[in-house]
């Protein structure tokens, strides 16, 4: 594999995740103005009971520094539930980690801490949710009846047949408490002003983080989900729809993947590439996805091909997973090594298949780089084989193919890079 263009790819990459970073995306978003606070145009006089905040997701904890940052010693009190402990300690807040992304004893234990923090508001405070996404597994409190091991096994079998976020978290928010309006509800004595980190596309907020904040519609699909998979499990009764609440509550988009794409065609172009942007909406099996980048890049390398400078090729989204084997893998690990198998024997391309929080599943890596070195036309059967084992990133370990940049403190999706020359 060229080193260069490697590095090209993990340039790309940080510029696009330095976009969407929550702290900066929190703190412009909110501005103090003398005894105001500012969103986006709407003005809130601060009131004597001050300003609160809780913050849930993976980008917990940067946002939350962002919001302090940008309310100075407004903010009274503050709660964050993450999937990692910062590095050093919060100011004002205190941080509970859950678990992500299945839920277990730390998430109702999360849940627990948010329910009681919400109950020590007073009446009349602005409360700034500050929501991300896995927000929907770190944090949980169950309806009467419902166990643990219940919303465990319903998550955990979605996620393996390959659920979409939007069909998983109707049917967890007919689970839980805190879902779907729940801690909207529990806050309907204080004015709640929505700061969101998008990982959903299309920016659907019912669906990040199975919308805590967002007044509940009384979408009863959940039945139908199940169906569709073949999943058993018990549900409660359907709400009846709507929120006991009058206050809808101004919620604000602070980053998406969108912006990490723009962000990301702005440095291809600095480093001489042309830029093109597939999709800002990728969605459907990850190996199908990742065969489809390869067989886009490769067309572009096809003879007659008149382009006299390096293409670089751009796709955000989420894709999912189909889980029929017993290997170690990830939705970005597994389109990456599609790609790979599509570009055996290639020259000239090099292609990223990578998470922009920086964790792939459960792998500890964001996903894998690839070129058409990275798989020898004999080892083609073994590669397909890792493919259908789910084994896509014991695969590319082998092989030197995955990238790890560690854990980015935000989460936009994903994003898929091909560098053509």
């Amino acid at each position: 594999m060229s080193g260069e263009r490697r590095a090209d790819i993990e340039r790309i990459y940080a510029a696009a995740v330095r976009r969407v970073d929550p702290a900066i995306a929190v703190a412009s978003t909110i501005v103090r103005d003398g005894s105001d606070v500012v969103v986006e145009g709407r003005r809130y006089a601060i009131p004597e009971t001050g300003i609160y905040a809780i913050a849930i997701g993976k980008a917990a904890a940067a946002m939350l520094a962002g919001a302090t940052l940008a309310l100075g010693d407004s903010l009274i009190a503050a709660i964050g539930v993450a999937k990692h402990n910062p590095n050093r300690p919060m100011l004002r807040a205190n941080i509970v980690v859950g678990a992500h992304p299945v839920p277990d004893e730390r998430s109702l234990v999360a849940g627990r801490a948010v329910v009681e923090f919400a109950g020590t508001i007073p009446a009349g405070a602005i409360v700034f949710c500050l929501i991300s996404g896995g927000g929907s597994a770190l944090l949980e409190e169950l309806k009467p009846g419902v166990r643990l091991e219940d919303i465990q096994h319903v998550t955990t079998e979605l996620l393996t047949c390959g659920a979409t976020i939007q069909e998983l978290n109707a049917v967890r928010a007919r689970l839980s408490n805190l879902k779907a309006g729940g801690l909207l509800q529990l806050l309907r004595h204080v004015t709640v002003i929505n700061a969101i980190v998008s990982d959903v596309l299309g920016d659907d907020l019912p669906a990040i983080a199975s919308g805590p904040t967002i007044p509940d519609v009384g979408d009863a699909k959940a039945e139908s989900v199940l169906e569709c998979y073949g999943v058993r499990a018990i549900l409660p009764p359907a709400s009846s729809g709507g929120s006991e609440t009058n206050k809808v509550p101004q919620s604000v988009i602070v980053a998406n993947v969108s912006i990490a794409l723009d962000a990301a065609m702005e440095k291809a172009t600095s480093l001489g590439y042309v830029p093109i942007i597939l999709s800002r909406s990728v969605e459907g099996e990850a190996r199908d996805v990742g065969a489809w980048f390869a067989e886009t890049a490769l067309a572009l390398r096809s003879p007659g091909d008149s382009a006299s400078q390096s293409i670089c090729l751009l796709a955000g989204g989420e894709t999912t997973v189909t889980v029929r084997g017993g290997g170690v893998g990830g939705r970005n690990s597994e389109a990456a090594l599609a790609a790979a198998i599509g570009l055996i024997g290639s020259h000239g391309i090099t292609l990223g298949c990578v998470a922009t929080d920086g964790d792939d599943g459960d792998t500890g890596a964001a996903g894998g780089i690839v070129d058409g070195t990275t798989i020898a036309p004999i080892a083609r059967a073994v590669a397909l084989d890792a493919l259908n084992d789910n084994d896509s990133f014991g695969f590319l370990s082998t092989m030197g193919s995955t990238f790890a940049p560690g854990p980015t403190g935000t989460n936009v999706n994903d994003l898929m890079i091909a560098l053509v020359e």
